[in-house]
C-alpha cells in the first residue's frame, strides 16, 4: 500500500458517513416534534380562547348572583330568580361550605372525580360533566386527531347539501360540556357554571393551514440537509471506489482485499470455519505482454478479474496483488485438515482449468499456492471468541511461498504451504541479504580437492571449490548457496573472486619456490553472457602474474546448450590466452556429442554418476565410460573422472587410459594449508 493511499484511507475512515445520516435523522425528528408541538399549541390557543370566553360568561353569572344576594335574597332565592329571568338554559350548581348542594339546575352535575387545573393565560379550575368522560384539556388534543373526512368533508360542494359556505365553516364538529368554578364574594358558597366548549370546522382548518405553512417553511432546510447528506454519501462512496479501484483490471485492489478479508476472518460467526488464502499466478505473463502488447496483457488480467468475480461466493473475496498475481480468500469445506486440503485442491484445480480457456488461441498456465487457515480455537476453547491479530499480508506471503515451490513447472500446479517452505525461503532471503557483505569480508574460502594419476598415484592437479565460512552461522556447503547465487546472478561475482584467489595463491607458490600444481576453477554458465569474458578473466589472472597454463577453467555441460556461437568464440579466446578449458559434469545432463565436435575443449570430466548403481547399471556404465574415454582420446582431450570412491573403479579407469581421478578415494576437498602439506608429502 502506498503512503498516499494510506493517508487518503485514514482521512476516509475518520470522515464517517453515519454522523451525517444521524444528524439528518435527528433533524427530521426534531422538525416533526416541533411541528407536532406547534399544532398542539395552535389548538390550545384556539380552545383556550373559547375557554376564556366561557369563563367570562361564568363571571357574569357570578356577578348577578352576588348582586341579588346583596339585595337581601338568600342564595336559593337569588339562584331561582336569576335562573328564571336571566340564565335561560344555562345550568348552575351551588354548594355550601360543607359540600352540600344548595341549588342546582339541569339533569347533569359536576363530576368532582374528574377535576382539572389548567392555564391558558390565566388559571382555571374545571370539573367534568357527569355525562361526559372527557376533560376540556383532553378534548384539545382531539382537534389534531379528527379524520380528514370529518374536517374537510363536503368542502367542494357545501351548498349542494343545503348549506352556505359560511354555514359549513361555522359548523360545530367538537362539543364538550364541563363546569367552571366562578368566584363569589360570599365565601360560604361555591358556584359552578355549566359551559359548552365548541370547535367549529373553521377553527380546525385554521390550525391545519398554519401547520401546512410551518411544514413548508421547515421543508426547505430539510430538503437542503437531505441533499447535502446524499451528496456526502455519494462523495464518500466515490472516494472509496477510487481508493479501492485497481487501475489495470478496474476491479478491487489489494487494499480492499486486505480490509475485507480481515473483516471476514474476524467475524465471530466465522471462527468455526476454515478458509484458504490462495496466491494465483499467471506464468510467463511478461512474455505474453511482450508478444501481444501491454493492452492485450491488461485485457487478459481484466478477463481473469471478471471470471473470478463470477466464481467467488459470499463470505469470500479476491483482488489483484501485483503483476499477474491474484489473492483469493476462499471457504474450505470439511471436518479436518486433510479434507480442507482435498476440497480446496479440487476447487482451485477447477478454477485453473477454466482459466486456461480464457484465451483458447493462446496456451496459458497457472500456478497456485494455498495457505489453509484452520478454524479458530481460543486458549480457553470457547466458541464465542473471534480471530485476533489477523495479518493478511503474512497469510498471503505464506501462500506465495507455497506457489514459489512450483515455479518453473509448465503444467498447472497447486502447492500447499508448510513451515519448511518458509524456512527455505527465509534462508534464501538471508543468503541474498548477506552475500555482498560476505564477499567483502572474504568469508568465501578456497578449498582444494586433489587430482591423482591412476597409473602413478601421484598428485597431478586440483580443483578449487568454494566454502562459505560465515561469521554468524559457520561453515556453509555450496549446495546451500550456489543455486541461490545462480538464480540471483551473484555467481558471476563469486567466479571472479575464486579466479582471483587461485591466481594469487599460485603467484605466492611461485614466489615461495613451491611445486606448481595446475588448478581448475569453475566458470558458471551465467558468465558466458558477459561480453569480453576472455579478456576479463585474463585481467583477473594477470593482476597477480601466474602462468596461464596453470589455470584450468571448468564450464558445466549445461552451458553448452545456451548461445553456442558465443561459447565457442569465448573458449577459443581463452585457449588463445593460454588457459585450458574443460567440460565439467559430462553425462550429468543431456549430453550432446555435437558439443564435443564443435567446441575445442582440452579436458573432459566424467560425472560420478557413471560409476554408481546396481551391478547391471554399473556394467552398462563401464561400457559408456570406456567409449567416452576412447572418444576423448581420439579428439586429443584429457579425461578426468570425478566422484571416485572405490579401488576397483580406479583400476578400471587406469586400464582405460583415464588421465586423472578426483574423489574421496584419494582425498576430500581441504583448506589450502592442508593441500600444501599434502603436496610436500607427495613430493
Amino acid at each position: 500500500m502506498s503512503g498516499a493511499k494510506e493517508k487518503r484511507l485514514g482521512k476516509l475512515n475518520r470522515k464517517r458517513i453515519w454522523p451525517s445520516i444521524l444528524a439528518f435523522i435527528l433533524f427530521v425528528l426534531a422538525c416533526a416534534a416541533a411541528f407536532a408541538l406547534f399544532m398542539y399549541l395552535c389548538a390550545v390557543c384556539i380552545m383556550g380562547t373559547k375557554i376564556v370566553a366561557n369563563y367570562e360568561e361564568a363571571q357574569q353569572v357570578s356577578a348577578i348572583l352576588d348582586s341579588l344576594m346583596d339585595g337581601g335574597h338568600t342564595v336559593t332565592e337569588a339562584a331561582e330568580e336569576m335562573h328564571r329571568f336571566i340564565l335561560g338554559n344555562q345550568d348552575i350548581y351551588i354548594l355550601d361550605r360543607d359540600g352540600n348542594v344548595v341549588f342546582r339546575t339541569g339533569d347533569s352535575e359536576p363530576n368532582f372525580g374528574l377535576s382539572l387545573e389548567f392555564n391558558v393565560g390565566r388559571e382555571f379550575s374545571a370539573v367534568a360533566d357527569s355525562k361526559s368522560s372527557f376533560t376540556p384539556d383532553e378534548r384539545i388534543g382531539t382537534i389534531l386527531a379528527l379524520p380528514a373526512e370529518e374536517i374537510f368533508g363536503s368542502v367542494l360542494d357545501p351548498v349542494g347539501q343545503g348549506r352556505t359556505r359560511a354555514q359549513w365553516m361555522d359548523e360545530t364538529i367538537i362539543r364538550q360540556n364541563y363546569w367552571l368554578q366562578a368566584p363569589l364574594r360570599n365565601n360560604a358558597y361555591t358556584l359552578y357554571v355549566k359551559c359548552n366548549l365548541q370547535a367549529q370546522r373553521q377553527d380546525i382548518i385554521y390550525v391545519y393551514i398554519l401547520g401546512f405553512a410551518a411544514i413548508a417553511l421547515v421543508l426547505i432546510p430539510v430538503i437542503l440537509l437531505f441533499v447535502n447528506t446524499i451528496r456526502s454519501v455519494m462523495m464518500q462512496r466515490r472516494m472509496t471506489q477510487l481508493i479501492y479501484l485497481d487501475a489495470v483490471t478496474e476491479g478491487r485492489n489489494w487494499l480492499y482485499f486486505q480490509n475485507y478479508a480481515r473483516r471476514i476472518l474476524t467475524r465471530l460467526w466465522n471462527n468455526k470455519k476454515a478458509f484458504a488464502m490462495v496466491n494465483l499466478h499467471l506464468e510467463r505473463y511478461h512474455n505474453y505482454r511482450a508478444c501481444y502488447g501491454v493492452k492485450a496483457g491488461e485485457e487478459l488480467l481484466a478477463a481473469m478479474n471478471g471470471f473470478l468475480s463470477a466464481r467467488v461466493g459470499k463470505n469470500e473475496t479476491f483482488a489483484r496483488y501485483e503483476g499477474a498475481d491474484f489473492g483469493l480468500l476462499l471457504r474450505c469445506e470439511g471436518e479436518n485438515e486433510q479434507e480442507y486440503q482435498e476440497n480446496c485442491r479440487k476447487r482451485v484445480r477447477s478454477l485453473l482449468a477454466e482459466l486456461t480457456g480464457l484465451r483458447p488461441d493462446h496456451k496459458i498456465h497457472f500456478h497456485a499456492g494455498i495457505n489453509i487457515i484452520p478454524p479458530y480455537i481460543a486458549e480457553d476453547a470457547k466458541w464465542y471468541h473471534r480471530r485476533k491479530d489477523v495479518d493478511i499480508d503474512e497469510l498471503y506471503t505464506y501462500a506465495n511461498a507455497a506457489r514459489l515451490e512450483a515455479n518453473g513447472v509448465d503444467e498447472q500446479r497447486i502447492t500447499f504451504f508448510d513451515h519448511d517452505m518458509l524456512g527455505r525461503q527465509k534462508w534464501e532471503r538471508w543468503v541474498e541479504d548477506t552475500m555482498e557483505s560476505a564477499l567483502r569480508n572474504e568469508e568465501f574460502q578456497v578449498y582444494l580437492q586433489p587430482k591423482y594419476s591412476p597409473v602413478s598415484g601421484k598428485l597431478v592437479g586440483a580443483e578449487a571449490l568454494v566454502r562459505w565460512v560465515s561469521l554468524s552461522t559457520g561453515l556453509i556447503t555450496p549446495s546451500h548457496f550456489i543455486p541461490i547465487f545462480e538464480r540471483t546472478g551473484f555467481v558471476t561475482q563469486l567466479d571472479d573472486y575464486m579466479i582471483s584467489r587461485v591466481a594469487k595463491m599460485q603467484a605466492e607458490w611461485m614466489i615461495q619456490g613451491k611445486k606448481m600444481i595446475p588448478i581448475s576453477v569453475n566458470v558458471s554458465r551465467a558468465h558466458f553472457a558477459q561480453e569480453g569474458l576472455a579478456e576479463h578473466i585474463c585481467q583477473l589472472v594477470d593482476a597477480y602474474g601466474p602462468s596461464h597454463e596453470l589455470i584450468e577453467l571448468e564450464v558445466t555441460e549445461s552451458a553448452f546448450f545456451d548461445d553456442k556461437d558465443i561459447l565457442v568464440e569465448t573458449v577459443k579466446q581463452l585457449r588463445a590466452y593460454g588457459f585450458r578449458v574443460s567440460m565439467d559434469d559430462f553425462g550429468a545432463g543431456y549430453s550432446s556429442l555435437n558439443s564435443l565436435k564443435d567446441i575445442p575443449i582440452d579436458v573432459l570430466k566424467l560425472d560420478g554418476e557413471f560409476f554408481r548403481g546396481d551391478d547391471d547399471g554399473s556394467r552398462r556404465g563401464e561400457i559408456v565410460v570406456r567409449e567416452a574415454i576412447q572418444l576423448a582420446k581420439n579428439l586429443d582431450m584429457h579425461v578426468v573422472a570425478e566422484g571416485i570412491e572405490k579401488k576397483e573403479q580406479v583400476d578400471f579407469l587406469a586400464e582405460q587410459g583415464c588421465d586423472m581421478i578426483q574423489g574421496f578415494y584419494y582425498a576430500k576437498p581441504m583448506p589450502i594449508e592442508e593441500f600444501e602439506q599434502k603436496v610436500e608429502e607427495d613430493a
